[in-house]
């Protein structure tokens, strides 16, 4: 006797069933995992602006490294001066006591493809004002509470020199003789320049974070005068450097 072949298929309630308990799970799965993309995108954009910020300044914690405001003088205009340098003079240290100057970047991985560095977690394009960089986070609506922002608040990154002169005259210490001034070489769109200062106190204000070389120079003799003291000097964001030259 032949046994009737039965049909493996799913009945109509089977499959309404099946169905209902997918739609079930795709109602508790889905937000779940919804939040957890909006997590990672968020955290992702949070660790991108922090290092943007570094390649713009530097990473701090006393170091001598101040990336792209070291070696050019100013912040970047744009983030793509972080990665192509554009109209930029190349770096060089052909400069007053060899302190570098110029672009040397890229200063940030541009990442998979050439402009991943300039779009946040949310495929939305960075902006930079006041030193910060500035996601417009979740919703996309610039300058509400959930922007992403770094650093919090807008940093002070100039620093200012204060140089004191002093040479020996007769066994005795002279502090800031007359007929001197000091020099301060800078970086100014990544060109070498220089900025002096004819009489004591000598004193420089808004200075550029970076290695910066300094020299006294005899100003009561024909011509340009002549160097009787150079050194070079870490100016450090947010701080007046204090220094001594001797001669």
């Amino acid at each position: 006797m032949l046994e009737a072949r039965r049909d493996w298929g799913f009945s109509l309630i089977e499959l309404v069933v099946i169905l209902g308990v997918l739609a079930i799970l795709a109602a508790v799965v889905t937000p779940s995992m919804m939040q957890q993309v909006g997590a990672t995108r968020l955290e992702a954009t949070r660790d991108e602006t922090h290092v943007l910020y570094e390649a713009m300044v530097g990473p701090g914690a006393g170091g001598t490294n101040f990336a792209f405001l070291g070696d050019i003088g100013r912040l970047p205009n744009n983030l793509q001066e972080l990665v192509q340098p554009g109209t930029l003079p190349s770096y060089t240290t052909a400069t007053t006591r060899n302190v570098g100057i110029g672009w040397r970047g890229p200063y940030v991985n541009a990442g998979t493809s050439p402009t991943d560095y300039l779009t946040d977690g949310f495929g939305r394009t960075y902006t930079l004002a006041m030193g910060q960089v500035r996601s417009t986070g979740p919703d996309g609506v610039a300058n509400n509470t959930d922007d992403i922002v770094y650093p919090p608040m807008p940093p002070t990154l100039m620093g200012g020199l204060n140089v004191t002169v002093k040479t020996i005259t007769g066994g005795k210490t002279v502090v800031d003789p007359a007929n001197y001034r000091v020099d301060l070489f800078y970086a100014l769109n990544g060109a070498q320049t220089s900025v002096a200062d004819g009489g004591a106190p000598f004193s420089f204000a808004n200075v550029h974070p970076g290695l910066h070389a300094v020299r006294v120079v005899k100003t009561n003799n024909p011509g340009a005068g002549t160097v009787v003291a150079q050194d070079t000097i870490v100016i450090r964001p947010g701080s007046t450097t204090a220094s001594e030259l001797w001669f």
